[in-house]
């Protein structure tokens, strides 16, 4: 019977070429359709562009549970349902909603927004785990100083000007602030000072808000503001600080009729309630032919 010899440098040649397949395939293994416990940086496209925020993904006893990371804010989303390479979520208080295929440690999908008269916004959505910055990945050392209060002048696409009131904390080039403007007050912007230009924004769930400023050569900070995917505005800020909170004891409000209207911004809608606001302001100066003062503090 005739033996089968195989010399060895053809063996050895085989067993590459296998060795190399195996790696190539172990390569090409589809990424975990697991969802991932962690810290995300999430971005929403809007059109004045990327707006991030922090997604924490966190498996508690009752399950998975999202925050959406803002400054210091952390809102909790217990509404989650994860399935086969799919997460969604609904934001509490309201019928938005976040919705993502899982790919490893990425997720990508969309956020969609519902507004006045029944609109539904739909803003695309990535998300990577692992990533903590918010705007800029390596900031530089030598930024501008925006931290303190600054009177806002808001301009919409109309033409129509407000006043409003900014204020800002920094540390090294981490900005977070307040920007009190004539719908309400956005707080915990976060964002970053990159050189001459202040980046914030905030995603809670509710809103989706996206600021881009820069100092011009007069100190001004000049830029826009967008908040989903139609608002928008620009706006000029100068340092105001020497800035003071209005009140009702005030002279100029003195012998006048007033009005205090407490909202809770997270679950309320500031444009509705302004609103209702100019409405009851009207009635009112039409029925008892007296002015009627309404403050923004």
């Amino acid at each position: 019977m005739r033996s089968l010899r195989v010399p060895f440098a053809r063996l050895a040649a085989v067993s590459g070429v296998l060795g190399a397949l195996v790696v190539v395939t172990a390569g090409c293994r589809p990424h975990s359709h697991d969802l991932q416990a962690g810290s995300y940086r999430a971005v929403i496209e809007v059109p004045g562009g990327d707006l991030p925020f922090g997604l924490d993904v966190a498996n508690e006893e009752s399950g998975f549970v999202l925050y959406l990371v803002n400054g210091k804010e952390r809102v909790r989303v217990p509404e989650v349902v994860v399935e086969t390479g799919r997460v969604t979520a609904r934001m509490p208080g309201s019928d938005n909603t976040l919705t993502a295929r899982i790919s490893g440690d990425e997720l990508e999908g969309e956020v969609a927004l519902l507004r006045s008269g029944g609109e539904r916004q739909v803003l695309p959505l990535k998300a990577k785990l692992g990533e903590t910055w918010r705007f800029v990945e390596r900031p530089l050392t030598d930024n501008a100083d925006f931290a303190g209060r600054w009177s806002v002048t808001i301009t919409d696409d109309e033409g129509k000007s407000s006043p409003g009131v900014a204020e800002f904390a920094q540390k090294f080039a981490v900005v977070t602030g307040t920007i009190l403007g004539p719908t309400g007050d956005q707080r915990f912007l976060a964002g970053d000072a990159h050189g001459d230009e202040l980046l914030l924004s905030r995603f809670d769930g509710a809103q989706a808000h996206l600021y881009r400023g820069k100092l011009n050569e007069h100190g001004e900070l000049v830029g826009e503001h967008w908040s989903g995917k139609s608002s928008h505005e620009r706006f000029v800020a100068v340092r105001n600080p020497d800035g003071k909170p209005v009140a009702l004891s005030d002279a100029r409000f003195q012998g006048k009729a007033g009005i205090v209207a407490r909202m809770y911004e997270h679950f309320g809608d500031f444009p509705q309630a302004a609103a209702s606001t100019r409405r009851f302001r009207k009635e009112f100066t039409a029925m008892v032919e007296t002015p009627l003062t309404v403050p923004a503090t």
